[in-house]
């Protein structure tokens, strides 16, 4: 691998196992499809490289895959800026503008290094942050 100058590499082998509590088959709520409304009418962008193609919406703090695992008490305390008026169902919590954000297909689902469900998020967010001269990864190398 050609390292960039004032650059060094790391190589990381990540496993991770982790258990889904029991669910049914993923249906799209009402509240999601009014969440991805909303974002396609501020014409969302990537939260990372501001594309706007291929924008997908990321379920932020909880995926609807873990709601029968949540104890809703502890995310009501570390989040209480959501309208917790408004929540019946983990749907109203999970699909909703406040727990979503839009990345693109590659910085959502892409593989590791660029995508968000592979990559861990201390690493994930240089991309959000690096300076324009900076290459985070090898397939951003110059030839």
């Amino acid at each position: 691998m050609n390292t960039p100058a004032h650059e060094h590499a790391i190589h990381e082998t990540i496993t991770i196992d982790v258990f889904y509590p029991d669910h049914p088959p993923r249906t799209e709520s009402a509240v999601f499809r009014a969440t991805k409304l909303h974002w396609h009418w501020l014409q969302a962008t990537c939260g990372v490289c501001a594309s706007r193609e291929r924008v997908e919406i990321h379920h932020r703090f909880i995926e609807w895959a873990d709601s029968d695992g949540v104890n809703w008490d502890k995310v009501k305390s570390m989040h209480p800026d959501f309208n917790w008026t408004t929540f019946h169902v983990a749907a109203d919590f999970i699909d909703s503008i406040y727990n979503t954000e839009p990345l693109c297909e590659k910085h959502h689902r892409g593989p590791a290094p660029h995508g968000k469900h592979f990559t861990p998020e201390p690493i994930w967010n240089m991309q959000k942050y690096q300076r324009f001269d900076f290459v985070y990864a090898p397939d951003e190398v110059k030839s």
